[in-house]
């Protein structure tokens, strides 16, 4: 679990691979504002996604690195501070989630709660464009 900004997130545990501090990342011209870059994980390149511009359309502190499996890869999510390991209860998908469209229904696999705020369950984090991908040196059709 993590911030993203103003939001509370999650990804399921057996997607994340570690979190670490940031590391140095290269700009990529020509791709969406939420990605940040590249990076070098564990020697290999990994784009590098900013988890709040992509959920809120604006930037955030970034305090975090979590590596996650997904597309062709891993993806370094740029996020606000780590907050642990929790079990979590969320809504089913035809709960709130259900009223998201576009890429947030693509990204919230439901919603649930810490408190009183409203924490979102993203899905597999596979919205690297394919053009970032070819950036990072990743070879085409090699799946998580």
């Amino acid at each position: 679990m993590f911030q993203a900004g103003p939001l509370y997130c999650a990804l399921p545990l057996d997607e994340v691979v570690e979190t670490m501090r940031p590391l140095p990342t290269r700009p990529l011209a020509g791709t969406p504002p939420y990605v940040r870059g590249l990076t070098i994980l564990r020697g290999a390149p990994a784009p590098v996604i900013d988890v709040t511009r992509l959920l809120t359309g604006v930037d955030g502190e970034i305090v975090r690195y979590v590596a996650v499996r997904a597309g062709r890869g891993p993806i370094a999510c740029a996020t606000g501070p780590v907050l642990g390991v929790r079990r979590i209860e969320v809504e089913p998908p035809e709960g709130p989630a259900a009223l998201f469209t576009g890429v947030s229904r693509a990204l919230i696999a439901a919603v649930g709660t810490v408190g009183t705020d409203p924490l979102l369950l993203l899905r597999s984090l596979s919205a690297v464009p394919h053009e970032v991908w070819e950036a990072a040196g990743a070879p085409a059709g090699v799946a998580a």
